[in-house]
């Protein structure tokens, strides 16, 4: 799995990459030089987040018969039951972590699908 992220606002790529890796790299995300990272394995099915390490937006992309779905990320806030799109870096890195094991999210989070955003002729 290819993992991507921003590095004083260049492009890095790592193969592979560790769970540790991976959180180590979310807790130092800021809003200047460093605001993203991914983990891929093909354009139609990859996990991706942007932000910094308080507050970031996750979205996952999978395959479908359509070619594929593309979700933002909640999870329901109690009290309120309001869907909630930003996590913080400890969050974050579980849902990276449940990707690597099954290519989606736990349940217990939301998906709000926002495919048409990308296929817009």
């Amino acid at each position: 799995m290819e993992f991507r992220y921003e590095e004083n606002r260049g492009n890095v790529t790592e193969q592979d990459a560790s769970r540790e890796r991976i959180r180590q790299i979310l807790d130092r995300m800021d809003d200047l030089n460093r605001t993203y990272c991914g983990l891929t394995v093909s354009d139609n099915l990859y996990i991706q987040c942007a932000g910094s390490y308080e507050e970031m937006i996750v979205e996952i992309r999978v395959p479908h018969p359509d070619g594929f779905r593309h979700y933002a990320i909640g999870q329901i806030s109690k009290p309120g039951g309001e869907v909630v799109e930003t996590f913080n870096a400890e969050t974050t890195e579980l849902l990276f972590h449940s990707f690597t094991q099954t290519q989606d999210v736990p349940s217990e989070f939301v998906k709000r699908d926002m495919t048409d955003e990308f296929k817009k002729a």
